[in-house]
């Protein structure tokens, strides 16, 4: 099965910004695989080493699994362009192994995969 995530959470609601994955993590775990689109706010915690910074109240720090998740072959982050560009934030600056994309590229996962989709947003 294949889960496609799409969060608009950052650093302003750790718990929101932690809750997509962890339920990514979950979907990997079963053996899953996951196209987690961020979006809006959420584009911030790929910002460098921002989601190192991440702690909910509840949940486990966010640093580890964003890193667990991005060096996931089965997991694609997928880093909204748009929300980029308008936050100035510079693709050289993007959390390693996270790559730019649009809508258009969720959409394209969603399909090809014959996804289930969540948002969190």
């Amino acid at each position: 099965m294949h889960i496609a995530i799409a969060t608009t959470w950052g650093p302003t609601d750790t718990t929101r910004a932690t809750l997509p994955f962890l339920h990514a993590r979950a979907a990997r775990e079963q053996g899953d695989s996951v196209t987690l689109m961020l979006l809006h706010d959420a584009v911030l915690l790929a910002n460098g080493d921002t989601a190192q910074d991440i702690v909910a109240f509840g949940p486990p720090p966010l640093g580890p699994i964003f890193d667990e998740l991005a060096a996931d072959p089965q997991v694609d982050v997928v880093v909204c362009t748009p929300c980029v560009k308008v936050r100035r934030i510079a693709e050289g600056d993007l959390h390693a192994n996270t790559r730019l994309g649009t809508l258009g590229d969720f959409h394209r996962a969603i399909r090809e995969n014959n996804a289930t989709v969540a948002n969190y947003g």
